[in-house]
């Protein structure tokens, strides 16, 4: 769909504050600029949907067998001790996940979730590119 978050591969909002890491089975992997949750990303369906029921068992099946994946992933690759999920579609009509790893002791750890960060933790383009690496690696994403 045109204009999409999601959807338009040159979105410039998208673009602004998050990478997109990669294709996976049925959703597309983005990891955000803003690390303060250290390894926070999104899942999204890769095609234009807006319900989990929008989906057939099989893409469903699919897609949330990405966004366990990620979550496993992020859990493995930088320690959290707890991963929060969030399906947020009311303003963004494209399903997805968010996936926020909490720290114990760190940033909103015990407490409720703010989708903006009044305190963005931004890193290098070398850090960044070595978080989706390992990502990529512990995920076998190869199609970007």
């Amino acid at each position: 769909m045109a204009n999409c978050f999601y959807c338009d591969p040159d979105h410039e909002g998208r673009k602004a504050i998050m990478f997109r890491v990669g294709k996976m089975r049925e959703g597309v992997l983005y990891l955000f600029k803003d690390q303060a949750h250290k390894g926070r990303c999104v899942v999204a369906v890769d095609e234009h949907l807006s319900e989990l029921s929008d989906l057939t068992p099989e893409q469903r099946h699919a897609f949330m067998d990405d966004v366990a994946d990620v979550a496993g992933a992020v859990k493995k690759l930088w320690g959290c001790t707890k991963i929060n999920l969030g399906a947020f579609g009311d303003k963004l009509p494209h399903l997805h996940f968010h996936i926020v790893p909490k720290y114990e002791g760190g940033f909103e750890f015990g407490g409720g979730f703010e989708i903006t960060n009044p305190n963005p933790v931004h890193l290098t383009e070398a850090e960044y590119a070595e978080m989706m690496a390992q990502l990529k690696a512990e995920l076998n994403i190869v199609k970007d």
